[in-house]
């Protein structure tokens, strides 16, 4: 390539669960793209890849990327998660890609006995609905 990035660090993690790879050096940031659409269209090659051959979840760092993203992600949460302590139910503003992953996990992790679950705009935009379960 005519990149400049460091060796690939792969690594299994998660209880044998997930394949995690790291890009890093200076020209790394390069693959994350304008919008994070490279990081996106490489998440999806690689996940879909580790998933159908190996049953095994991705976790694609890049430059930071995914951990800029889960800081900017679960400070976004911080008063969803306060308003849903007070109302009860709650609809995230349109999340995109790892957005909806990671705003998922935490919001399942922080509400167990809550309907927690991405749902889909009829223009294929997501977002997550946090609500009492109906019986």
């Amino acid at each position: 390539l005519c990149y400049e990035i460091d060796e690939i660090k792969v690594d299994i993690i998660d209880d044998n669960t997930t394949v995690y790879i790291e890009f890093s050096g200076a020209d790394s940031a390069l693959l994350i793209g304008k919008e994070g659409y490279r990081y996106k269209a490489l998440s999806y090659i690689l996940f879909n890849w580790i998933n159908e051959e190996y049953s095994m979840m991705l976790r694609l760092e890049i430059a930071e990327f995914l951990k800029n993203q889960e800081i900017a992600t679960l400070s976004y949460l911080e008063p969803v998660i306060e308003t849903i302590k007070k109302d009860g139910y709650f609809k995230t503003k349109i999340l995109d890609g790892i957005l909806v992953h990671i705003a998922l996990s935490k919001l399942r992790e922080e509400f167990p006995n809550k309907y927690v679950a991405v749902k889909t705009t009829q223009r294929g935009e997501k977002y997550i609905l946090v609500n009492e379960y109906r019986k």
